[in-house]
This record gives structure tokens, sequence and C-alpha cells, in this order.
């Protein structure tokens, strides 16, 4: 038998039926908004992070603008948006995809600090690393996703990989 999740007990205090619908499409649609960034990058001709980077503001601004132009981290931004999309889409490691898009969004924030924080220290990066906080700890991966057939597909020699999963 499975281990109660914070999305149980939100289930459960909720309008029956509509909380697992509302929580899904909320998944989906985060899911949806990280694949397509990532997509659009890799189907954009010679997209590159380097501006983005170079015009990075705050604390961190030449630790940001040093990395500008390296290959590794336009592969890493791509290929990074894409499959943190993909995961939640599917509802395949999404507290695995949650967190790595956590460190994204930390990362956007920071790097554009003062942009993000004209008007105000809530922005949108901050929001999105909300809903991802959720999807870490909530198991918003057992509601019509992969985690729930995997984790009642696994034995007690692989319980470890249920760290991966949510």
């Amino acid at each position: 038998m499975r281990k109660s999740t914070a999305f149980d007990a939100f289930a459960e205090g909720s309008y029956q039926g509509f909380f697992p619908i509302g929580a899904v499409l909320l998944r989906l649609l985060i899911g949806l908004l990280f694949f397509f960034a990532g997509w659009s990058k890799f189907t954009a001709e010679a997209w590159s992070a380097a501006g983005f980077l170079q015009n990075a503001t705050g604390p961190f601004a030449s630790w940001f603008q040093g990395l500008a132009g390296n290959g590794v981290v336009d592969v890493l931004n791509m290929w990074g948006l894409t499959l943190i999309g993909l995961a939640l889409v599917l509802g395949l490691c999404v507290r695995t995809a949650s967190f790595f898009g956590i460190v994204v969004m930390g990362l956007y924030y920071v790097a554009d600090f003062v942009g993000n924080t004209a008007h105000g220290f809530i922005g949108e990066h901050i929001i999105y690393a909300s809903v991802l906080a959720l999807f870490l700890v909530g198991g918003f991966g057992h509601v019509c996703g992969l985690d729930g057939l995997l984790e009642r597909r696994l034995d007690s020699r692989t319980k470890w990989i249920k760290l991966f999963l949510g």
C-alpha cells in the first residue's frame, strides 16, 4: 500500500473529484510551458543563452556573464527545460523534474535580479518555483501520471527509486 501524500490530504479536504482534475491540469500546463520553452530553443536557428547571460544583473552578474557563449550552458538549458516539461506532462519522475525546475527558475531569477525585482521580489520565476515545490512534495505524479504506475510495480529491492518519483 502506498504511503499517504500531501496530495491525498488536499484531495480529501477539497470538493471530491475537482482537486485531482485541477492538479493534473496544473501539472500539464506547467509541463507544457517548460517543454515548449525548451523546444523553441531547439528549433530556433543558432539559439544561444549568451544574449541573456551577457545582460545579467544583480549580485552574481559577473559569474553569469562569464558563462555567456559557453556551449554546455546552451545545451543544458535546452535539454533541461525540454526534459523537465516532458517529465511533468507524462507524470514521470515528477519529484526529480520539480527539483531541477526549481533550480532553473532560481538561476533565471538571480541572473536578471534587477529586472525580476523591479516590481517587488515576487515574480513569475518565484511563482513557477512555488508551484514546482508543491509538485515536489505533493505526490502529483501519482494522479494520471506514470509515477503511480511505476511505483506499484516496484519490489522491496528497488524502493530507493521512489525518491525520484512523485
